[in-house]
């Protein structure tokens, strides 16, 4: 038995279907089946009724589930005991940071104020990508960092994370440095008119869809290609590879030197900010509350 295992339980119990849970834990439903099916297996218990509509603690799974909290609770306590003990005077909080979920925006902002909040100290660490996870960097999030700068325009990661708003992104359309679409200024869903478009697939981000909304309705000249998920590095290579137009947004500007990013004429903005988990410890708790009390005087 690992904490892994005691989480996901904890999280299928919370959701009633493993399918729901493995999109809260950014992992494949068959993960957590393994996952259960191990546990299961270890304890010599039956944890869950399966059912066509999704699970259901058994007696067994009720009376383990308040044990499983009450694990979980005292090794977050211990983690956070053990790390105040090994700081000085200033408590270090971890930032996040990659090529997809730049650390900059919230740097420039802690330069401005971080004076009023001496008694933390910043240490950026680099994000390495779990493929394991269909979102990437951010099941990373209480495993290597406190915190990471993103977009949280999705219900899932609304539910799934805390967030604390530091502005909003544009969107812009990048395209290949010789695409004629390049010379322009400012890209408008006309000028896409009969040309492919790389996009997220729908449901992964609000802000998306309603741009998806807009081409559907009133420009179905234009040819959406679908990802097969989050964007990668892989995506960029691909629109440049293909000299394919890819919806962007304002920290991807230059993440391919080929990509020249054009902003794109809308009304729509994606929010980012800071994002932990939704318990992320007492420290990172402090932080984000004295964080919050100032950006908002």
């Amino acid at each position: 038995m690992d904490i892994t295992q005691l989480q996901t339980f904890i999280r299928v119990s919370e959701y009633g279907s493993f399918t729901k849970a493995a999109e809260q834990g950014f992992i494949s439903g068959t993960a957590v089946m393994k996952q259960i099916n191990r546990l299961e297996s270890e304890l010599n218990l039956q944890l869950f009724v399966r059912t066509a509509t999704g699970t259901k603690l058994t007696v067994e799974g009720q009376t383990f589930l308040p044990y499983a909290q009450q694990i979980l609770n005292m090794l977050d306590t211990a983690i956070e005991e053990t790390r105040r003990s090994a700081v000085t005077s200033q408590s270090i909080i971890t930032v996040g940071t990659s090529i997809l979920h730049p650390a900059d925006p919230f740097m420039e902002i802690w330069k401005k104020i971080t004076t009023q909040m001496s008694e933390f100290q910043i240490r950026i660490v680099q994000l390495q990508e779990d493929l394991q996870s269909q979102n990437r960097e951010y099941a990373m999030l209480g495993k290597t960092c406190d915190l990471i700068v993103g977009t949280f325009d999705n219900a899932t990661l609304k539910h799934s994370f805390r967030a604390l708003q530091l502005g909003q992104y544009d969107f812009g359309i990048a395209v290949r440095s010789d695409n004629p679409l390049a010379k322009l200024s400012e890209i408008t869903f006309a000028d896409l008119k009969n040309q492919s478009l790389l996009s997220v697939p729908t449901g992964i981000s609000d802000t998306n869809d309603q741009l998806r909304k807009i081409i559907a309705q009133d420009y179905p000249q234009i040819k959406v290609v679908e990802t097969t998920g989050r964007y990668d590095m892989n995506t960029f290579n691909q629109a440049v590879e293909e000299n394919v137009p890819l919806i962007t947004v304002t920290p991807w500007k230059r993440i391919h030197p080929n990509l020249v990013s054009i902003p794109l004429k809308t009304n729509i903005h994606v929010p980012y900010g800071i994002l932990t988990t939704k318990l992320p410890g007492s420290n990172v708790d402090n932080f984000i509350l004295q964080l919050t009390k100032i950006l908002h005087k």
